[in-house]
């Protein structure tokens, strides 16, 4: 039930925000209603005011349940489409969360061991670079492949051709020996793992995704790979964001150090031409608006869903992996995958930022309060997902992509009144 109407798609108007009825009152489940009030309120006046983000949604939940559900702003800025609860949003790299879940999963039911030569299970990967022999499923779940980028002609209009895909990971040389370096392998980690988790389990990781998470959970408004269903598509939000890999804004990450922005300013490229396919539709010039992006299978960055449902995933992580109905992972294999793996104050090749990794998860950096227990992933963009087991604990925010350098640091705000509101 929604508290506030949301505006009809005709209105003209500026859209409302809304806010859902919680699964739990709040103080129930140990959270202080005042602050996720004030969460809500400056969540709430950040987007109207459209400086930092045009639309955006934000969940949290603790002890397993719902206890703030809410949104506002534009979803699709010149047809003027308000951000609703059924509004779905391009994850980016919140997606690799899911991910090295997925393959946490088959770890666990022995269907391999992430300390494995991915060769065993793709023995043609090492076949022009005999080297990648000795890479790992853990090196590529913590980003030490050592294949990071490229190859250049693997781009956009490639992202559904899986046999191109597979060709050009076994094409790429390494830049550093498996396991030596960490590098952040923004689509390669996704390419890489999709093909293994095929080989491994016999289903791509959107199958896994929709057959092992979202439907246990019985999430209906989180996917790799839509299908091709025009009234799905039109409930995605149009994302105003370029990718730029630079410190801290690639992975969508920022800690208290920020200041006022911490990083790169993520400002608005000047306009590129759509495809001619999409003329007529400005939108188009960012491929990740494309429709055939959302319905390809990129497990890096292409997961398409609601803040309310990547957060009911994180609920069930903050609850050891079981929880709202649904066993996901055993207590054990979820510390496994979330122990560190970094180096302390290890820089990043690719980003040149620090930053600590788990088995596909960043540590830490959630907000004031967040440790090393806390897990999670966040994106280009602006989202976020994480957990904290210590509070159970579960965080997330989804938006159309950031437009000030000051987008981080109220994130990162939001994500810690959401931990001082848990205590």
């Amino acid at each position: 039930m929604l508290s506030e109407r949301c505006m009809p798609q005709a209105d003209r108007a500026a859209p409302r925000a809304w806010r859902l009825d919680p699964e739990a009152e709040p103080a129930s489940v140990g959270m202080d209603p005042a602050r996720l009030d004030r969460l809500a309120r400056s969540f709430r006046e950040e987007v109207e005011r459209g400086a930092l983000c045009h639309g955006a949604q934000l969940a949290v939940y603790r002890a397993g349940r719902r206890v703030l559900d809410l949104g506002a702003g534009l979803a699709r800025v010149r047809t003027r489409v308000p951000v609703a609860p059924d509004t779905l949003f391009v994850l980016y790299s919140a997606t690799k969360g899911l991910t090295a879940l997925l393959l946490a999963q088959l770890h666990e039911r022995s269907a391999c061991h992430l300390d494995e030569p991915a060769v065993r299970y793709w023995p043609e990967l090492a076949r022009a670079v005999p080297q990648k022999a000795s890479i790992t499923l853990r090196h590529i779940l913590s980003h030490r492949a050592g294949m990071p980028l490229g190859p250049r002609w693997l781009g956009p209009e490639q992202w559904g051709d899986r046999a191109a895909i597979r060709r050009a990971m076994e094409e790429l040389p390494l830049r550093s020996a498996p396991g030596e370096r960490q590098a952040y392998h923004a689509m390669n980690f996704g390419h890489l793992l999709n093909e293994l988790a095929s080989r491994i389990g016999g289903r791509d990781c959107a199958a896994l995704l929709r057959e092992e998470v979202a439907a246990p959970l019985g999430l209906r408004d989180l996917a790799l790979g839509l299908r091709d269903d025009p009234a799905q598509e039109a409930r995605v939000a149009w994302v105003y964001h370029d990718v730029v890999l630079a410190p801290g804004r690639a992975a969508g990450l920022v800690g208290a150090e920020a200041g006022e922005g911490g990083g790169a300013a993520a400002e608005l490229q000047p306009p590129r031409e759509p495809p001619e396919r999409y003329r007529g539709i400005p939108e188009m010039a960012r491929e990740f608006n494309w429709p055939e992006t959302h319905r390809a299978v990129l497990p890096a960055a292409g997961a398409i869903g609601s803040a309310r449902d990547l957060a009911a995933v994180y609920a069930v992580l903050a609850q050891g992996g079981a929880g709202r109905g649904a066993r996901l992972l055993g207590s054990d294999t979820l510390m496994a995958v979330t122990a560190p793996i970094s180096r302390e104050g290890e820089v990043d090749g690719t980003l040149g930022f620090p930053m600590r990794w788990a088995s596909g998860f960043h540590l830490g950096l959630h907000g004031r309060g967040s440790t090393l227990r806390s897990f999670g992933h966040a994106g280009a963009g602006g989202q976020v997902g994480f957990a904290d087991p210590d509070r159970e604990l579960a965080f997330a925010f989804v938006c159309n992509g950031e437009l000030d350098r000051r987008f981080l640091a109220w994130r990162y705000k939001l994500q810690s009144l959401a931990f001082e509101a848990a205590g």
